[in-house]
């Protein structure tokens, strides 16, 4: 469960970091974020059982995904714009 925290930690700050690049996404990510907490606050103060572990593990991998495209986006994609223009020499 500290793993679980620690990452909800970390993608509760991913919408900050993405506003200025793609505000879309960071949109986009912000009920996911607020999902986690729900998912994780009522998981933590109340016996779910088997549904809390669905929502939670769901919601987790939700953000994973989301995370991913966020990798792409930023990171793949212009680095294969960058690589299909045509290089100068001087």
């Amino acid at each position: 469960m500290d793993v679980f925290f620690a990452y909800l930690l970390i993608s509760s700050s991913t919408p900050l970091f993405l506003w200025k690049e793609n505000r879309k996404l960071a949109i986009c990510h912000i009920p996911v974020v607020f999902a986690m907490w729900i998912v994780f606050i009522s998981y933590m103060t109340f016996d779910l059982g088997l549904t809390g572990q669905i929502l939670f593990g769901l919601s987790y991998l939700a953000n994973v995904v989301i995370a991913h495209m966020t990798i792409f986006h930023l990171f793949v994609v212009p680095f294969f714009k960058m690589m299909s223009k045509p290089k100068s020499l001087i």
